[in-house]
């Protein structure tokens, strides 16, 4: 999953340039979407894992990814929404993929 890595780097640069001001928690929610973004670039850095392993690792990139792209989605607005946003649900849809096809 390079791309992936790849992907959630180039996502975590921008997060906290983009808080929507008018929220005063968003600046605290988008440092923890980078957290999370982080820690789903780590995982994903980690391996090699074993069968069983790497579906946990799936799917805690899943639960991260979906959390960072809520907080997004509450946080972001314009272009940097639609690019974050759309370049994470495209990420998660890869790594659902995989689930479905390797994880029981």
């Amino acid at each position: 999953m390079p791309k992936l890595v790849v992907a959630l780097l180039l996502l975590s640069l921008p997060i906290a340039a983009h808080a929507a001001p008018a929220d005063p928690r968003c600046a605290r929610d988008m440092q923890r979407a980078g957290e999370l973004v982080t820690a789903v670039a780590g995982r994903d850095r980690g391996g090699p894992y074993g069968p069983d392993a790497i579906c946990r690792v799936l799917r805690a990139n899943l639960r991260d990814m979906g959390e960072a792209t809520d907080i997004m989605k509450r946080c972001m607005s314009g272009h940097a929404l639609r690019e974050n946003v759309g370049q994470m649900e495209a990420s998660m849809e890869d790594v659902r993929a995989v689930v479905a096809r390797k994880c029981r």
